[in-house]
């Protein structure tokens, strides 16, 4: 049963006071907010109705009433649009991400910086996954007679390096036939594709390849499979500690507990690699409990035409979700722009 439109404004003015002070909301507050359009007691009597559905609920024996995750969830999904971030918002957005990388690792940490910035609270990125990303070339370094630095890179700049140790010394002039052939063959392809490619060439191409090969491939294994080890980058973890609803240190303490687990995230936030738009997930909605009072708002970037990574934003569930939603949308669409046209 959803909520009548007169329940739905008194509900929507008690979150959005509630983001601003981070205070139990009373129905004079409300009364006032609605220019007396409505008695405190009709006010009063709506939230208690609201507090009986599970949209508010009264954290000690005070008049005021606090917004639950149902009500912050009936927000985002109710009264909160794509539209565009404020001005101010969108100079520094524009501020921190500038058309000028060398790096991709580089956008995504300004990325992640800007988002810190505006929102007050964590900003966070993550790399797109290996497998998905898209084969440039490989490079030789020779670091002894037996061990060699192998340097896979991505179509988007990213590079991952990988340590081989041979049997014995391979000559340059075939780490050099085997660069050119790698390099003329495979561009283009997936990591995903090149791992199945190499597989297949193990079983017929030249004999003083095959070594080499099959040792490359072990390596490509060693990343794709260790795609939960993806880089994430996160700014403003400390701005958690100034927030009124964390004043407890054994509650923050298990917060940054959750927050440098990597693992336990990606697996959340993976899930948003197959929207197109902003995900939010509301307090409760975590399967982390340790972050059950807090609040994500993410949303994909592309790095080419096959990889997306996501970048978003971790606060309290008394996020402003009006404003940052818009600001974690446009920052992906930046940062996708910039990304593909490196």
């Amino acid at each position: 049963m959803g909520l009548t439109e007169r329940e739905g404004k008194i509900l929507e003015i008690i979150i959005e006071t509630y983001v601003d002070t981070a205070q139990p909301v009373g129905s004079s507050v409300v009364a006032k907010l609605m220019n007396n359009k409505l008695s405190s007691a009709t006010i009063r009597h709506i939230m208690y109705e609201l507090e009986e559905q599970g949209y508010l609920f009264k954290p000690y024996a005070v008049s005021g009433r606090i917004p639950t995750t149902k009500a912050f969830r009936y927000y985002v999904d109710t009264f909160v649009d794509l539209k565009l971030p404020a001005k101010k918002d969108i100079r520094l957005i524009t501020h921190f991400i500038k058309p000028s990388y060398s790096y991709v690792e580089d956008a995504m940490i300004d990325a992640s910086r800007a988002l810190a910035a505006i929102s007050r609270y964590a900003g966070i990125v993550v790399e797109p996954k290996l497998n998905t990303m898209v084969f440039k070339g490989v490079e030789f370094v020779p670091l002894s007679k037996v061990s060699l630095l192998v340097l896979f890179i991505t179509s988007s700049g990213m590079v991952y390096k990988r340590i081989l140790t041979l049997e014995e010394k391979i000559e340059r002039s075939i780490l050099e036939s085997m660069k050119q052939y790698m390099n003329e063959k495979f561009e283009g392809l997936t990591f995903s594709e090149l791992k199945k490619r190499l597989k297949e060439d193990i079983e017929k191409d030249r004999e003083d390849f095959k070594l080499l090969i099959s040792k490359i491939r072990d390596s490509l294994n060693s990343l794709i499979e260790s795609g939960e080890k993806r880089e994430i980058y996160i700014e403003g973890t400390s701005k958690i500690i100034g927030i009124p609803e964390f004043t407890d240190i054994l509650k923050l303490r298990e917060i940054f507990k959750a927050l440098e687990q990597k693992e336990r995230l990606l697996s959340i936030l993976d899930r948003c690699l197959s929207e197109k738009e902003v995900v939010v997930i509301v307090g409760e909605e975590w399967e982390i409990k340790e972050l059950k009072e807090m609040s994500i708002i993410a949303s994909p970037f592309a790095v080419d035409e096959k990889s997306t990574g996501v970048l978003g934003v971790i606060g309290p569930l008394r996020m402003d979700y009006s404003k940052l939603i818009p600001v974690v949308n446009y920052t992906a669409k930046m940062l996708t722009n910039f990304l593909t046209n490196m």
